[in-house]
């Protein structure tokens, strides 16, 4: 295939440290799961966030899924995800034995249509995913 005919989903933007951090990484056998860099990341997420913890998970699949079981979010409930999204988020609210409720996407962003939400509240929701598409915010006002 051609550079010419290939239109990239996304592209990744490497502007500092990533070779040197990454190699460091494979050296010292932490990859995933545990290391330093986990620890510093969880440190500096939570401090952005301004929050005393941030939790890193193996994906995020795993990521929605606990947020939702924090919420406590189960069989008899609905959560409202969008219609155009990664399997991920659809997979999240079934493992916790949930109803997905599908809203459209916009034809400018395909992020999720915000003025077609307050049709599908019901008594039944317990949760909003919003995913914000290929770097298009979602309109959160």
């Amino acid at each position: 295939m051609s550079s010419q005919s290939f239109i990239p989903v996304c592209t990744p933007c490497f502007l500092g440290k990533e070779e040197e951090y990454t190699s460091e990484a494979v050296r010292t056998a932490w990859v995933s799961s545990s290391g330093a860099y986990i620890s510093k990341f969880e440190e500096a997420f939570s401090a952005y966030c301004g929050t005393r913890h941030g939790v890193t998970t193996s994906s995020g699949t795993t990521a929605l899924h606990l947020a939702l079981r924090a919420l406590d979010v189960g069989p008899g409930d609905e959560v409202i995800i969008p219609n155009f999204t990664m399997v991920a988020v659809l997979a999240a609210v079934l493992y916790c034995g949930a109803t997905p409720v599908f809203v459209d996407a916009t034809m400018d962003t395909w992020c999720l249509d915000t003025s077609l939400l307050e049709k599908k509240f019901s008594e039944k929701t317990k949760a909003l995913i919003v995913v914000h598409t290929y770097g298009h915010p979602v309109d959160m006002e």
